[in-house]
C-alpha cells in the first residue's frame, strides 16, 4: 500500500480502491500478520475475510482463535482516516499561510475523493464508504471558505446528512466482530450484578446499543453510578472513562466523532431523563472517577474471556 504524505494526503485510500487488487493487497497483510504471531493457521474455506490460528494455553491446551480481517480493516481505516486528516490539515496550513495558489491542492484533493467515493460505492465494505464520505465532509467543513466546490461533491454531503439526521435518534455503538455475543453479555451481567449496580437495562436493550441497532425513542440504558463527590448525582465522568476504555481497548469499533451523541442517545439519569453535556463532561480533569477501579476489574477480565 502506498504510503500517505502531504503531496499525497490519501495515497493509502488510493491504493485501497483505484487499484485494483487494493483490497486484496490488504488482505494479504492481514493474513501475514496473523501468521507472523502463530505457527498453526488456516482461512475459512466458506469466508475468505476469516483466518483461524491455533495457540496454546499454560497448560499446553489447544485453543482455535477466529481473526477477522472486518475487524482489522475497521481499525485500520481509522487509523488511516485520522493520519489523512492531519496530512490534509498540515499541507493547507502550509498553503494558507504562504502566497502558494490553494486551487491546485483543493480542487487535487476533491476530485481525489470524489473518485474514491465512486469507488468505495462498488465495494463489498461499506465500512470503506462511510470513511470517504467522513473525509469528504471533514475537507468541506474546514476549508469551504477557500475553495469552490463542485455540484456533485455538495450534492453528495447533501445526502449523507439527510441521511444521519434521519438517524439521528438511533445512534448507538458497535462491537468488534470476534466474541461479540460473549462480549456483550458478559459486560452486561458485570455492570448489572455489581453491588450497587452500574446500570439498569434489559440484555435485550444493551444488547441493541452496542451492535450498532436502532433503539426505540422510550429505549435506553439507565446509568446509576453515583458520584464521590456528591451522592445524589450520577457520575457521567465515570461511564465516559469506560466507554472511552472500550475504545483504546478495541471493543467498541464505531466512528468515535459520534461518542458524544451516542451517549446522550443510549444513556439516561435513573429518572430516565437522557444524559447531557458529554462533550463537558470529557473535559472534565478526574484522576479518580467514581469506582473506577470496579471498572477497570471488570474490563481485566473481560480481556480475559476471549
Amino acid at each position: 500500500m502506498l504510503k500517505p504524505s502531504e503531496d499525497r494526503t490519501l495515497a493509502f485510500f488510493e491504493s485501497l480502491l483505484l487499484d485494483e487488487n487494493g483490497i486484496e493487497e490488504l488482505r494479504d497483510t492481514f493474513y501475514g500478520g496473523v501468521r507472523e504471531t502463530f505457527t498453526s493457521t488456516h482461512i475459512d474455506k466458506a469466508d475468505n475475510n476469516i483466518i483461524y490460528s491455533i495457540d496454546r494455553t499454560e497448560y499446553d491446551e489447544s485453543i482455535k482463535i477466529k481473526n477477522d480481517f472486518n475487524d482489522f480493516l475497521r481499525r485500520r481505516l481509522d487509523e488511516e482516516k485520522e493520519i489523512a486528516k492531519a496530512l490534509i490539515s498540515s499541507k493547507s496550513a502550509i498553503i494558507l499561510s504562504s502566497n502558494q495558489s490553494n486551487n491546485t491542492f483543493f480542487s487535487f484533493t476533491e476530485n481525489t475523493l470524489l473518485d474514491l467515493k465512486s469507488n468505495s460505492n462498488h465495494s463489498d465494505y461499506s465500512i470503506i464508504h462511510k470513511v470517504i464520505v467522513d473525509l469528504m465532509e471533514f475537507l468541506y467543513s474546514k476549508y469551504n471558505r477557500f475553495h469552490n466546490f463542485s455540484k456533485e461533491y455538495l450534492e453528495t454531503l447533501s445526502v449523507y446528512r439527510k441521511e444521519i439526521k434521519k438517524n439521528h435518534i438511533t445512534l448507538s455503538f458497535n462491537w468488534k466482530e470476534s466474541h461479540k455475543k460473549k462480549e456483550i453479555e458478559f459486560l452486561y451481567n458485570k455492570l448489572m450484578n455489581a453491588k450497587p449496580p452500574f446500570i439498569n437495562s434489559s440484555l435485550e436493550t444493551f444488547t441493541k446499543a452496542f451492535t450498532d441497532k436502532p433503539l426505540e425513542n422510550d429505549e435506553y440504558i439507565k446509568w446509576l453510578c453515583v458520584s464521590v463527590k456528591n451522592k445524589k448525582v450520577i457520575s457521567q465522568v465515570t461511564l465516559v472513562a469506560l466507554l472511552e476504555e472500550l475504545f483504546k481497548s478495541g471493543y467498541i469499533v464505531s466512528d468515535y466523532n459520534d461518542f458524544n451523541k451516542s451517549i446522550e442517545n443510549i444513556f439516561a439519569k435513573p429518572n430516565g431523563v437522557k444524559l447531557k453535556g458529554i462533550k463537558v463532561t470529557k473535559k472534565e480533569n478526574s484522576k479518580n472517577p467514581s469506582r473506577m477501579g470496579e471498572i477497570l476489574d471488570i474490563l481485566q477480565e473481560l480481556k480475559a474471556i476471549a
